[in-house]
């Protein structure tokens, strides 16, 4: 495993509903990145499809139920064949790549991070926590039974969507599993700007990792016809990106990017880690597992857990 790679954060405008341009489109952003020497690509939180920014409305609106029904419509699951051209473009620049998708789970959607391997593989899925506001109408819950630290040819890969990142327990849940490179996936709001950067920040100090912060841009003259937009709601489909790339330690290796579509990247070094340990380890020596401790239930929890007790037969019937 090489210590020295380029990381990149697509901050480009997603294709809102419409997964299967969405895949296109990731997969022409993978294979930019991959020509500017990246070797990880992450993507914002629910870019195949577009951050449901219509989540805002009035629930009883026309408006809100339209751009509901047509969401759970675009929704996909794990191993749809949507995702082929992202796997392909994976596959051929040799690329480790964080997606955020919303996947579908019979009559439940999730915002969910896919991990993909350099060779076209899905890795695995991680589903949010915990939506938040108002996405609580539009996303279930994952159950934690899911996150995890993946070996990549580059790194140790890991992450968390949006406001997973104020969530003290999964911050520490990933320190436990030492991830080098976290991958941030979030919206583009302008009212996010300053909890994101001393979130991301911190997060960067306190598990002493590099952190990937991928934002998209969106706006509303993007958007389909398909997609009813009354001109007072406009507002709400204003995104203006703000990704950045991060240190261990907190400082900035590119500052966020603002209103415009781009991919940012900088090269890191897994070799800067080791210092920032040595300061703090927030489950090695800098803990107190005698005064605080996470327990952390990886079980996954299904709502129906099926027990089939087999009836002996008898061997004289």
């Amino acid at each position: 495993m090489s210590e020295l790679f380029v990381v990149a954060a697509v901050q480009w405008a997603p294709e809102a509903l419409n997964p299967a341009a969405g895949a296109d489109k990731a997969a022409a952003a993978i294979r930019e990145a991959s020509a500017g020497g990246a070797k990880l690509v992450v993507f914002p939180e629910c870019w195949l499809q577009g951050y449901p920014y219509w989540s805002g409305l009035k629930p009883s609106s026309d408006e809100y139920q339209a751009c509901r029904r047509l969401s759970f419509e675009a929704s996909i699951q794990i191993d749809s064949p949507v995702l082929k051209p992202v796997l392909e473009a994976a596959k051929d620049c040799q690329c480790t790549v964080v997606l955020g998708v919303q996947e579908r789970s019979g009559g439940t959607l999730f915002c969910t991070l896919l991990y993909i391997s350099p060779d076209g593989d899905i890795l695995g899925s991680q589903r949010k926590l915990i939506p938040t506001q108002a996405e609580r109408l539009v996303w279930g819950r994952g159950d934690g039974s899911d996150i995890r630290a993946y070996e990549t040819p580059v790194c140790r890969l890991g992450g968390l969507n949006c406001f997973e990142h104020q969530m003290a327990t999964a911050r520490l849940a990933l320190c436990s599993l030492n991830v080098e490179v976290h991958a941030a996936a979030w919206p583009g709001h302008a009212f996010l700007n300053p909890i994101i950067d001393a979130s991301t920040r911190h997060l960067a100090h306190e598990n002493a990792c590099f952190v990937v912060v991928a934002r998209e841009i969106m706006s509303a003259d993007r958007l389909s016809s398909e997609l009813p937009v009354s001109e007072e709601n406009a507002g709400h489909w204003h995104a203006q990106g703000g990704s950045a790339i991060i240190a261990p330690g907190g400082m900035y290796l590119v500052e966020p990017v603002y209103d415009e579509e781009t991919i940012i990247m900088a090269e890191i070094n897994l070799a800067d880690i080791s210092v920032h340990k040595w300061f703090f380890d927030g489950t090695g020596h800098y803990s107190r597992p005698d005064v605080f401790q996470l327990h952390w239930d990886k079980r996954p929890k299904p709502a129906v857990a099926v027990i089939d007790h087999q009836i002996p037969v008898r061997k004289d019937d």
